[in-house]
This record gives C-alpha cells, sequence and structure tokens, in this order.
C-alpha cells in the first residue's frame, strides 16, 4: 500500500514557481485540482492528482520559440 502524500500550498507554489496568491487564483479559476481538507484550517492537495495534472498541462512555446515559427 503507497502512502497518501499532501502537497501544502507553499510548496505547491514552490513546485509551480509562483506565489501563494497565484495558487489561491488558480484555484478559483479552476485551474488546479480540488484541494483536500485536512485539519479545520489546513488544506493541501494529494501529490498524486498534481502530478497527474502537471503531465497533462500542454506545454507553452517560449518567446523565443514562437519567433523562430
Amino acid at each position: 500500500m503507497s502512502t497518501l502524500q499532501i502537497v501544502r500550498p507553499k510548496q505547491l507554489a514552490e513546485l509551480l514557481s509562483v506565489s501563494t496568491v497565484t495558487i489561491w487564483h488558480m484555484e478559483k479559476r479552476g485551474e488546479l485540482p480540488r484541494r483536500k481538507q485536512i485539519f479545520t484550517r489546513t488544506v493541501g492537495w494529494l501529490e498524486s492528482e498534481i502530478r497527474e495534472w502537471l503531465q497533462q498541462r500542454p506545454l507553452v512555446q517560449s518567446v523565443d520559440q514562437m519567433d523562430e515559427i
């Protein structure tokens, strides 16, 4: 049996290289998997759901790559 790993908001922000405020905005817009209520004032995301979400995200071309097209 594998253990469930929880990704806290600050960890997710660091993983995505954004601020925690951006995480909350992304969540509000429905751009992230649903967070889980862990305790009364504690939330997080399942690591497996974040990994799956990241794999499904399309790659965005950089500005340099777009100039070459």
